[in-house]
């Protein structure tokens, strides 16, 4: 019976340095799996290919700088003459602001599209009208402008070239067949933001929001009208002192409207 018992425990014994060897061997292989897992290199997305928008930046750029030999190397190389930036232009639009007419040439020749916009629905045509690049203008417009596109903001080039003062680039503008904003120069508008009343005039010159308007006929002030300083350059309209038919008035373009009555 002694004897029964010293082999029972030692079978115990034996099974107990079994389980804790076991045990230990496992633990080992969790922190060395732990650790290989730790180690291995994190899966990663494959790496876009730059060279595409290296290639694009470097075309704006020759676009932009008028390096001809770069520019129609790349398009050679398959590049899309109508593929924007980074920030949405496409190179004819840069071309037309640097003032690069020959990179311009080039771009439309190999297949620029004349009024494609700049993802703020900006023309390149818009933009030589606001640059007042003159020779720009006139190529775009032989080569099928869209002479009367808005861009919010900007307008349309006609616009963009009288906010601007450029009145050379206008003058082509309007000589091609662009239409009236009616807010531009030569254009009838009416100063009355105050109950009704006010004047009405001809927009002899813009500057950004700042317009010229010659006065042709006074609206309900005839004993004069107390107007907001910025619609009548801070004086009355109408009345012994105030603003009267003929004088030049300068006013902004939030006072326009184009409702009511007619001069």
């Amino acid at each position: 019976m002694k004897k029964n018992k010293s082999l029972i425990m030692l079978f115990t014994c034996v099974a107990l340095l079994v389980y804790v060897a076991q045990a230990a061997s496992g633990d080992l292989h969790a922190q060395t799996s732990g650790a290989a897992r730790q180690t291995e290199p994190v899966a990663t997305q494959p790496p876009q290919d730059s060279a595409k928008a290296v290639r694009d930046t470097a075309f704006h750029q020759s676009a932009r700088t008028g390096d001809l030999n770069s520019l129609r190397s790349t398009l050679q190389q398959g590049a899309d003459p109508n593929a924007r930036d980074v920030s949405g232009h496409t190179a004819l639009i840069d071309a037309v602001a640097g003032g690069q007419i020959e990179a311009a040439r080039v771009l439309l020749d190999a297949g620029a599209k004349v009024n494609i916009t700049s993802s703020e629905g900006r023309t390149p045509l818009i933009e030589a009208a606001a640059q007042g690049h003159l020779d720009s203008a006139q190529l775009l417009i032989n080569s099928g402008a869209d002479l009367n596109v808005t861009q919010r903001g900007s307008g349309t080039a006609l616009e963009a070239a009288e906010r601007r003062g450029h009145n050379d680039v206008a003058a082509l503008l309007r000589q091609a067949g662009a239409r009236s904003s009616g807010r531009s120069v030569g254009d009838t508008v009416c100063v009355r933001p105050w109950k009704g009343d006010g004047y009405c005039g001809t927009v002899e010159a813009v500057n950004k929001t700042a317009f010229q308007v010659r006065v042709t006929r006074i609206v309900g002030c005839e004993s004069g009208c107390s107007a907001k300083p910025l619609c009548s350059a801070g004086r009355t309209v109408g009345g012994t002192d105030g603003i009267a038919e003929g004088e030049l008035v300068s006013t902004v373009s939030s006072c326009l409207t184009h409702t009511g009555v007619q001069p």
